[in-house]
């Protein structure tokens, strides 16, 4: 019984559709790995019996993201799964320090960010994936694509993000 349902849950893992993201690099597209945010959770002073706020900082290891954007107003292919939409994705600026780049404020949505659709991105279908280039360019620093809708990872609420680099053109 365990045989079949093991292969049952294979089965339905391998027909599902992945979710992908890649940059155009040359005449051709670069798969843009996923990776964990990381968070650190520092405690705030207790005095007597009053407690401070505690501090969170999500963050990326490394100074610079692997995957480097062209132009400063890069093109993307995204394949999102099925029970996702494009308008799900954003572009989030990273501030960047020498070992790491880091959001801003801890929580997502307290974040400046923009969100894939017509208004700020200039958008067309191709099969099951979308074409998705900035109407606008974006500034020199270290960005991230991100499914808003995830559900976080963890106890403090990791994120999966798709970090990428515009460079000074």
């Amino acid at each position: 019984m365990k045989k079949i349902v093991s292969l049952i849950l294979l089965l339905s893992a391998l027909s599902a559709k992945a979710q992908r993201v890649e940059i155009s690099v040359g005449e051709a597209w670069a798969e843009i790995p996923a990776q964990q945010t990381q968070s650190e959770l520092k405690p705030g002073w207790k005095i007597v019996d009053y407690q401070m706020k505690s501090r969170l900082t999500r963050y990326l290891s490394g100074g610079h993201a692997s995957q480097l954007a062209e132009t400063s107003r890069p093109v993307f292919r995204i394949t999102p799964r099925d029970e996702e939409v494009l308008v799900d994705y954003a572009v989030v600026r990273f501030k960047g320090y020498k070992t790491y780049r880091k959001l801003p404020k801890p929580q997502l949505k307290d974040n400046a960010y923009v969100r894939l659709e017509p208004a700020s991105f200039d958008l067309r279908a191709e099969g099951d994936a979308f074409i998705c280039q900035p109407l606008q360019p974006l500034l020199p620093g270290e960005y991230i694509l991100i499914n808003l809708s995830q559900s976080p990872i963890g106890e403090l609420g990791d994120l999966l993000v798709y970090p990428f680099c515009v460079m000074k053109e």
